[in-house]
């Protein structure tokens, strides 16, 4: 994010995100990108290891699968991967 100096403060200038873009880095281009999303119509969900907010292009085609149990029975629940926790994810075992 390039920074001009004026005379009485810093002028920063933010680029111009286009939704469906991969989140920047830095808290102010953030907030940007995530107005930008937002007003796309995109809505983020609950990563379900890191429990972490994330946008649909920060998430990976992975989702965990968990058997809960209810007093009416057993109920699957899903939960969504963010790309940081699938690319975390330790190696499974084989044949297990």
């Amino acid at each position: 994010m390039p920074c001009i100096q004026i005379d009485g403060g810093i002028v920063c200038v933010q680029p111009e995100f286009k939704p469906g873009d991969q989140a920047p880095e830095g808290y102010l281009a953030w907030h940007e990108w995530a107005e930008v999303q937002h007003k796309a119509g995109l809505r983020q969900k609950e990563c379900g290891r890191c429990g972490k907010w994330k946008y649909p292009q920060e998430l990976s085609s992975k989702i965990d699968r968990h058997e809960m149990q209810r007093r009416k029975g057993p109920v699957t629940v899903e939960a969504v991967v963010c790309n940081k926790c699938a690319e975390n994810e330790p190696p499974t075992e084989a044949g297990g």
